[in-house]
């Protein structure tokens, strides 16, 4: 995430054409995402406030709005995670991960638009589904893997969308189709 990722109360409320002391308001109503420096100052990520502009019908500034959203995969297969991931690369910005911890550190970073992870004979990548949706309450979590997934224990764990398959082609269609219905209706 840079530093143009990232807006302060003064800046949040020049976007939305609005006093400091409405910004203030609506954090404390819980209208807008926020999070807190250390020093206790209050600081925006660009698709908090571009959802919340969405939300309650503001005017998107020219340029503010991410060209592309981000996916973060996480495949313990070195292999496939780069095969979906480089299908993925036309229509989003991807970044690979075959270690899941490495993943959720980036994901608290830089909250992607969509993950995607590999739950193909390793049932326990359902905890790390779990653990994102626990901590991640908003973000489309898709489930891929054979046809051996349990279908219901993904949803369960926080899965937005199962497909049963690694092969490629099929996630990237289904990922399109979900980009496209999902995630572009939220922005």
């Amino acid at each position: 995430m840079s530093t143009n990722d990232l807006f302060t109360a003064p800046q949040v409320a020049k976007i939305c054409s609005t006093d400091l002391k409405t910004i203030h308001n609506w954090v404390n109503r819980g209208e807008i995402k926020f999070f807190r420096t250390p020093g206790r100052h209050l600081r925006f990520r660009r698709q908090d406030v571009l959802e919340f502009l969405v939300k309650f019908g503001y005017p998107i500034p020219d340029g503010f709005a991410p060209a592309r959203p981000k996916a973060i995969v996480i495949d313990p297969s070195q292999e496939t995670g780069a095969s979906i991931a480089q299908a993925l690369s036309d229509e989003m910005e991807v970044t690979a991960f075959a270690d899941h911890f490495d993943a959720l550190l980036q994901i608290g970073k830089d909250k992607p638009s969509l993950v995607l992870v590999n739950c193909k004979d390793n049932p326990e990548m359902l905890k790390v589904v779990q653990n994102i949706s626990k901590h991640e309450k908003d973000l489309p979590i898709v489930v891929y893997g054979s046809d051996t997934i349990d279908h219901d224990a993904s949803k369960n764990a926080g899965a937005m969308e199962v497909i049963q398959s690694t092969d490629v082609t099929s996630v990237k269609i289904r990922i399109a189709d979900i980009v496209q219905n999902n995630l572009k209706a939220a922005v």
